[in-house]
């Protein structure tokens, strides 16, 4: 399915595009460069009356797109970046392709590779008379409200629901006109037929494969789209695993009034194993613009594993790596106990209100209430609620500051799962940002 999928697309790019005449190369450059400091204080939810952990650190991370335009229907995008979340002190940077090279695996990120560039992102973007091809590594979100152009509050990091901006392989065709808007491709998810310590056997087809399709339409209040998805995934050696995924959004604005929101559908079969999987997730907000500034409020859910033990494996849908409305119990991640980034099984609510004090400066506030969806009978299911506080300040056109503190107060799920009291959490992070 996969060779014809390729080969499909191979030929509807020959039938398609007439080369344009040489013309010289344009390049073009964007960047960034950001340097950020953190405090946290009892990020390990410690004993109210014993030491709370504490760690204070700054790190930092340098971007740069460049764009290489051989005519005007062509275009090669690149994507590099260094000092990734390289901390102050160290030698030491992430990195956002899947592993260093020669490693095996297919893991989230080497954390201990070095401060050299990494090129993360590279696709070539051909048009045609008849649309788009995008071929390459490039940003895999393209669903739900991520498509509508609508996110969160621009003090702290994304509110996009159930996605992510990882990187993914693809072959992406795309067409617009006037109101609709149709993204269908084909995306490699994961490979190690080439790999023979982990294709011992041989097998063919050791990797993951999907293709999806995107339809949205405009109207004059808003938008609506749906992606669908269909995957097959081999990595494991003697299982099969299919799945499909089903994504609507829909963004409305009434004046100052808008609404946003988007569900997320999994469902999905390992064969060998004869177990079924499921996950379902659904977000939305409402926010009132006024003159001079938003509030809004939210509220996600994601379904959890209500019996571990059957042959149905549920709370396959997260919240998403890019949801992140509150900076101590989403956005401090890998850090501590409050790690709720990219999680199922819980549902949280809040508010937010963003104000322009002058046109450089907003200030930002929010609260959020979070509960699990299923504890054991002797858990509580009370997570915590958190209370930030930020600003933004634009120091000059490209040069800007931002500040945001969090402070977490602990439900007894923490006490019931930890065994003792849990002291409060709070976390300040502040950033400076170069751009260009």
């Amino acid at each position: 399915m996969k060779r014809f999928l390729v080969f499909t697309f191979a030929a509807l790019l020959v039938l398609s595009f007439a080369a344009a005449a040489a013309a010289e190369t344009k390049v073009a450059f964007s960047g960034s460069y950001r340097v950020r400091g953190f405090y946290n204080n009892n990020f390990n939810l410690a004993d109210s009356s014993d030491d709370e952990g504490k760690s204070s650190f700054f790190d930092q991370r340098f971007r740069l797109a460049v764009k290489l335009s051989p005519s005007d229907n062509l275009t090669l995008n690149l994507n590099l970046q260094a000092l990734k979340d390289n901390k102050w002190g160290t030698q030491s940077s992430g990195l956002t392709w899947k592993n260093k090279p020669g490693a095996l695996g297919n893991g989230a990120g080497d954390a201990e590779y070095n401060s050299s560039f990494e090129l993360y992102r590279v696709y070539m973007d051909i048009k045609t008379a008849y649309g788009r091809f995008q071929i390459g590594r490039m940003t895999a979100g393209a669903a739900g409200l991520i498509t509508n152009g609508v996110g969160g509050s621009p003090i702290g990091e994304d509110r996009y629901a159930f996605d992510s901006e990882e990187q993914r392989q693809r072959i992406k065709f795309i067409y617009n006109n006037g109101p609709i808007f149709v993204v269908a491709g084909y995306e490699k998810n994961a490979e190690q037929d080439s790999l023979p310590a982990l294709n011992p056997a041989g097998e063919e087809e050791l990797d993951q494969d999907s293709v999806f399709l995107l339809p949205k339409y405009t109207f004059g209040n808003g938008a609506v789209n749906c992606l669908f998805v269909y995957s097959l995934n081999s990595t494991i050696p003697g299982e099969k695993i299919t799945f499909y995924i089903v994504n609507p959004a829909l963004s409305l604005n009434f004046g100052q009034f808008s609404f946003n929101a988007e569900v997320k559908y999994f469902s999905g079969d390992m064969e060998v194993a004869n177990k079924d999987m499921e996950g379902l997730g659904f977000y939305f907000d409402a926010s009132w613009k006024y003159g001079a500034g938003e509030l809004g409020a939210w509220y996600l859910w994601a379904q959890g594993d209500d019996d571990a033990t059957d042959n149905n494996i549920k709370g396959k849908v997260t919240s998403g790596a890019d949801f992140c409305p509150l900076l101590v119990a989403y956005d401090i991640a890998g850090v501590g106990a409050m790690d709720l980034n990219n999680s199922a099984n819980h549902w949280s609510a809040g508010l937010w209100l963003d104000h322009n004090i002058t046109e450089k400066l907003m200030l930002h506030a929010s609260f959020g209430f979070i509960k699990m969806n299923e504890t054991p009978a002797n858990v509580d299911k009370s997570y915590g609620s958190e209370f930030d506080a930020g600003l933004v300040y634009k120091i000059c056109e490209n040069l800007s500051y931002e500040a945001l503190f969090g402070y977490f107060m602990a439900g007894d799920f923490h006490k019931d799962v930890l065994g003792y009291d849990v002291g409060n959490a709070y976390a300040f992070r502040h950033l400076l940002t170069m751009s260009f």
